[in-house]
């Protein structure tokens, strides 16, 4: 995986929320896609897999240092919302449903 991170050193603290949240907005994406393409339990899996991965530190150790940063990363992996699946083919109907 490439570190672009030093790419942003010279970014004011705006362009790092727009892009901190172009970046949730796109797991967002993923987990809604991998729903309608792969079904329900399928999304559920791989945002269980991805919150397990976070919390151990297999994404990034870094993440585990401050427990602040930890807390909002998680939040908002967690507040991902599954689309229902109500033809049990995938679903455009986007009625949320955690896990």
């Amino acid at each position: 995986m490439t570190d672009g991170t030093d790419a942003i050193t010279e970014t004011g603290m705006e362009q790092i929320k727009i892009a901190l949240n172009t970046l949730y907005l796109c797991i967002d994406h993923a987990v809604k896609h991998i729903a309608e393409a792969e079904g329900v339990e399928a999304a559920r899996h791989y945002k269980a897999g991805l919150l397990a991965s976070l919390k151990k530190g297999d994404i990034d150790m870094a993440l585990l240092e401050e427990r602040k940063t930890f807390d909002l990363v998680v939040s908002k992996i967690e507040a991902l919302t599954i689309p229902a699946d109500t033809d049990g083919q995938g679903s455009h109907n986007h009625i949320n449903q955690t896990i």
